[in-house]
């Protein structure tokens, strides 16, 4: 494949993946974990049930590991590839003038940035929602205190919709950069 070839494709596979992955775990958060604390109910109080919450929040971060930090990397070596190969013309964004390389140098950044978000910022609430769902995989979900599930669930959320927007906004630059 000659350069100009693997150029165009990379201009699409950039912003295409780091655009797909922001809205993957941005539907995360829009759709998947307001169910789990609002809808996943036990019957006597609003509380979400442990037992059903817990194992849909183990499959998310399952799936989660397996996808997101790969595509993460995936995007920012697009946009890095796209940074070196760049003609280094100006681009104005949003009434923002910078180098082309400058933009796709951030739009790689900010993919990459969920890596420490999530090595940072989500293990407070992941690390206690795994030790509640090993409590309820052997058999002690009524120590799960409930209150403090439906509150980890929500700073999940919250945190994901921060994971989400980061990639959101390297996408979008990216794919600015490369349009313009």
């Amino acid at each position: 494949m000659d350069t100009t070839t693997t150029l165009t494709v990379v201009r699409i596979l950039g912003p295409a993946t780091s655009l797909a992955t922001a809205g993957a775990i941005l539907s995360i958060s829009f759709l998947y974990t307001p169910l789990l604390s609002s809808s996943a109910r036990s019957q006597s109080s609003s509380k979400p049930a442990p037992s059903s919450t817990l194992p849909a929040i183990r499959f998310i971060f399952s799936r989660g590991s397996h996808f997101f930090p790969q595509a993460a990397v995936f995007a920012a070596t697009n946009f890095g590839y796209l940074a070196y190969h760049c003609d280094g013309g100006i681009v104005r964004i949003v009434g923002l003038e910078l180098q082309k390389r400058t933009g796709l140098v951030m739009a790689g950044m900010l993919s990459m940035a969920i890596g420490p978000i999530t090595g940072v910022m989500l293990p407070v609430c992941n690390n206690a929602l795994r030790e509640m769902g090993a409590l309820e995989a052997k058999g002690r979900g009524e120590e799960v205190d409930e209150l403090r599930l439906k509150e980890l669930v929500k700073r999940f959320e919250v945190l994901n919709y921060v994971r989400g927007a980061v990639m959101l906004a390297g996408g979008v630059l990216g794919l600015a950069v490369v349009a313009a």
